[in-house]
C-alpha cells in the first residue's frame, strides 16, 4: 500500500546521531544522553529522552543536569514500574512484523477497505504539505479543544521537521484534498509516530484509520523495522483521553503500563507545589484551551501523584506486551 519509494530515490533511516544533528542544526535543543539515548527539547519547554520507548533509568544526576544543559524547565522520560514507581502512563507500540488486516477487528478492516478504495495513499513533499495540509492541522487541533489550531502554529510546527533528516509526512489524498497527513520520524531500526491530522470534512473515508494501517503493515511488514512507537498517553486531562485510546488499541498498538517521570530544573523546584497546581488549575478556568497550561497543570499533576491512564486502561493491562521485549 505504501512504497518505500520517495520521488524515484531510496530513503535510509537515519542514525540516531545523525538525526540529532539535524535537529542541532535547525535550531532544536539536543543534549547527547547515556545508552544511545538523546534528550530533545520540546515546544513546551521540556527536555524529553528519545527514543522515548527507551526504559533504562538514566545516569544518576542525569535528567537533572538535562535540565542545565538544554535550558529547559523540566526534563521527562519513563522507565519500567516497580513496587516504588507505579504505573501512571501507558507506552503504545507496536512490534508485530506478521501485521495484517487479517488481525485487526471487522470494523476497522471494513474502514481500512473503504479508505483503500476512496483514497490514495502516498509519501508527501514539504511543498505538498505545506500547500494541502493547513486544513487537516487546524481541524485536528480544534477538535482538542487546543487554541494552536492557527496558520501561524502550523508553519512553525511543520517548517523545521521539513528541512530535518529522519522527518518524513505520509498523506491520504481524495482526488486533490490531502484529507489527513502523519509526521513520522525513522531513526536507527525504529519509526516514531508524532502526530496524526485529518479534515472534519473528510473523515467518513476513513484517512486515519487507512493511514495507520499503512504505516503499521509497510515498516513492520515489509521493512521489518524493530517497532513503531504511537508516544506516551496523554500528561493532560483530556476529554477525549478514552478516545484515543480506543483508537490506538483498535488499529494495532499495544499499550503496556510505564512509570512516566519529570525532574524539575533546581531552580523551579522552590515553586512546584500544590498551590502552584491549584493556581494553574484555576487559571485553565479561564482560559481552557491554553495548551501551554494544560501541559503544566498535567506535569505537576503527575509529580504529586496522578493517574492521566485512560479508564479502561487498567482492564487491558494484562493483555498488553510486556514491557521487557521493547528494551
Amino acid at each position: 500500500m505504501v512504497s518505500m519509494q520517495n520521488g524515484g530515490q531510496h530513503r535510509e533511516f537515519v542514525s540516531i546521531n545523525s538525526y540529532a544533528t539535524g535537529l542541532a542544526c535547525n535550531g532544536i535543543p539536543v543534549v547527547p544522553g547515556a545508552g544511545g539515548t538523546i534528550w530533545v527539547r520540546h515546544d513546551a519547554g521540556a527536555m524529553m529522552r528519545v527514543p522515548r520507548f527507551h526504559l533504562a533509568p538514566p545516569t544518576a544526576g542525569e535528567a537533572r543536569q538535562i535540565t542545565w544543559r538544554g535550558r529547559a524547565a523540566v526534563s521527562s522520560y519513563i522507565q519500567e514500574p516497580d513496587e516504588r514507581r507505579l504505573a501512571n502512563a501507558c507506552l503504545y507500540i507496536c512490534t508485530d512484523r506478521a501485521y495484517g488486516l487479517e488481525k485487526l477487528s471487522p470494523a476497522m478492516r471494513r474502514n481500512v477497505r473503504r479508505g483503500t478504495e476512496e483514497l490514495k495513499i502516498a509519501w508527501l513533499t514539504p511543498d505538498e504539505l505545506f500547500t494541502y495540509g493547513l486544513c487537516a492541522y487546524c481541524d485536528t487541533r480544534r477538535r482538542a479543544g487546543l487554541s494552536d489550531g492557527t496558520e501561524d502554529e502550523f508553519f512553525k510546527r511543520f517548517r523545521w521537521r521539513a528541512q530535518c533528516s529522519g522527518h518524513v509526512f505520509l498523506g491520504a489524498w481524495r482526488n486533490h484534498q490531502l484529507a489527513a497527513f502523519l509526521s513520522l520520524v525513522e531513526v536507527d531500526d525504529w519509526v516514531e509516530i508524532e502526530s496524526c491530522y485529518s479534515r472534519n470534512d473528510l473523515l467518513n473515508f476513513r484517512p486515519n484509520d487507512t493511514l495507520m494501517y499503512s504505516v503499521l503493515s509497510h515498516y513492520l511488514r515489509e521493512t521489518q523495522c524493530r517497532l513503531v512507537c504511537y508516544g506516551l498517553s496523554s500528561i493532560q486531562a483530556e476529554n477525549n483521553a478514552v478516545g484515543l485510546y480506543a483508537f490506538k488499541r483498535k488499529v494495532g498498538f499495544d499499550a503496556p503500563p510505564v512509570h512516566r517521570v519529570f525532574t524539575l530544573h533546581p531552580l523551579l523546584s522552590p515553586f512546584a507545589n500544590r498551590l502552584t497546581l491549584r493556581s494553574v488549575t484555576m487559571a485553565l478556568r479561564v482560559c481552557p484551551e491554553g495548551r501551554l497550561l494544560k501541559k503544566a497543570e498535567g506535569m505537576l499533576a503527575y509529580i504529586y501523584g496522578a493517574d492521566r491512564t485512560p479508564p479502561n486502561w487498567q482492564e487491558e493491562q494484562g493483555r498488553s506486551v510486556g514491557v521487557d521485549r521493547i528494551v
